[in-house]
């Protein structure tokens, strides 16, 4: 059984790099002048990275001419395809009149109407380049607006890369742990990470994920000294974890009777709705970015007028806010005509789309004689492997540990049949997807868990199902 596992393993590895050696060489060029060979360490894997040429539509070609459907879009900040023509047509209208003039234009009003106009907690809005921007400004107006220092945020939640965002960032990080002052024990320990100070622990707590219970007890405690619960409707980077709806309701309850700022983060999930108008639940302040700037750098935060009138500059000790590229022209012209090109019908195709792969992945999987299972609402989901609820960060932290290389393997082995995910399994659906790319899909994790059942049955027997269903072909509709 062992050799069969090795030979297995080294069959994928072997193929991907014979795949893509013009990608080998650039990495190693990359090394010479980026600290890993890029810029974003989401990008790495092992044993390098796909360098991608160009991308048209729902497919990416890599270096060596490799194409791949691209069910990663970029972390899902991409729901147009690449080179969608429309927004092409608006980027080269906008870049012959100027990308970033420095000054108001009447596209900022424009976009900014639209915003509003979709986002039911968004009576005003001011722009930035980048959901941490977004989120980070959404956090300072709630100080300003409350008056108060600490924020809430939950454990293993990601809102970015600025310090109060990076306290529990992910679940599982090795740095050190301090308990979370004049909470119990069992709260969440604080974990800044690298480069973060220790201090910034003293004014963000922390709370476990759809566990209304613990949110009331440190509202009880601390609810004096909160400016602002911050959650994402349901956990992207940690796994697409779906926020129970009354779990999000009671947290609206909760913050609304003690005077703290609800802030939805939907950087990630405004591209299903956004979540809080199907939910209808009506944050005070709300973080976007990723589609909003058609695959363009664009942030936003909103959110009640009268929290939004502390950065109108004709008031007395107005909130400073600037940045030389925040509402630049190039990203909002580009980013209005992907809005204006993914109304309602197409948020319920893509929404529709993306549940059949949430229901149709697991039983491919099952087909392969593998237990695997998806997590996500609509067009955003996520790949895990095994069985059973997944409601926390700390669920899924838990179903990866003891996997050895099997998530590398999948995510090398799907390259290898022309499907791009990213490496931890978060996948995400463009407008010019069809049918038949989910056919592709569905196929391509069941033939590849079929490549590697005898390397699961080595490193994670617990896996298995007790015999594999025959292997079909085709959709599993």
């Amino acid at each position: 059984m062992a050799h069969l596992a090795e030979d297995a393993a080294r069959h994928v590895l072997d193929r991907y790099v014979s795949r893509t050696p013009t990608s080998s060489k650039l990495h190693e060029e990359a090394k010479k002048w980026l600290p890993g060979g890029d810029t974003r360490t989401i990008n790495h894997f092992s044993p390098y990275p796909v360098f991608m040429s160009h991308g048209a539509g729902c497919v990416l070609t890599d270096v060596d001419g490799n194409e791949y459907l691209d069910f990663c879009n970029n972390m899902s900040a991409i729901v147009h395809g690449h080179a969608h023509p429309v927004l092409v047509q608006a980027a080269a209208e906008q870049i012959s009149l100027g990308t970033a003039l420095g000054t108001v234009a009447e596209v900022q009003v424009r976009h900014a109407e639209a915003v509003c106009r979709r986002v039911p907690s968004v009576e005003s809005v001011r722009y930035c380049n980048s959901g941490t921007e977004a989120t980070m400004m959404a956090l300072r107006a709630a100080r300003a607006f409350t008056g108060r220092d600490v924020i809430v945020k939950i454990d293993g939640g990601y809102h970015g890369l600025h310090d109060d965002a990076e306290i529990n960032m992910f679940t599982g990080m090795t740095e050190p742990r301090y308990p979370q002052a004049g909470l119990p024990e069992s709260f969440p320990l604080a974990q800044p990470a690298r480069g973060v100070p220790v201090g910034r622990t003293r004014d963000v707590l922390l709370l476990p994920y759809n566990d209304l219970a613990a949110a009331e007890e440190l509202l009880d405690r601390r609810g004096q000294d909160i400016a602002a619960l911050i959650v994402e409707p349901m956990m992207g980077a940690a796994g697409c974890i779906p926020g129970d709806v009354d779990y999000l309701r009671g947290l609206r309850r909760l913050t609304a009777d003690r005077g703290v700022l609800l802030i939805f983060d939907e950087c990630a999930t405004f591209r299903m709705g956004p979540l809080q108008a199907r939910y209808g639940i009506t944050p005070d302040l709300t973080s976007l970015s990723k589609i909003i700037g058609g695959g363009l750098p664009l942030g936003a935060f909103g959110g009640r007028a009268d929290i939004m009138a502390q950065f109108d500059p004709t008031r007395p000790n107005p909130v400073y806010h600037a940045g030389a590229f925040a509402g630049n022209n190039l990203s909002l012209a580009v980013g209005l005509a992907a809005l204006d090109t993914y109304g309602a019908d197409e948020v319920t195709r893509l929404n529709a789309m993306g549940e059949r792969l949430i229901r149709d992945i697991p039983v491919a999987a099952r087909e392969a004689g593998v237990m695997m299972q998806v997590t996500g609402v609509g067009s955003l989901a996520n790949l895990h492997w095994g069985d059973g609820p997944i409601r926390s960060p700390q669920d899924v932290a838990a179903r990866a540990a003891g996997l050895g290389d099997l998530p590398e393997l999948l995510h090398l082995e799907l390259m290898n049949r022309g499907v791009y995910v990213s490496r931890r399994g978060l996948f995400a659906l463009s407008t010019p997807m069809t049918d038949e790319h989910l056919d592709t899909f569905v196929t391509a994790v069941r033939d590849a868990l079929t490549q590697l059942r005898p390397h699961v049955a080595e490193q994670a027997p617990h896996l298995l199902h007790e015999a594999p269903a025959a292997s079909g072909t085709g959709s599993l509709r």
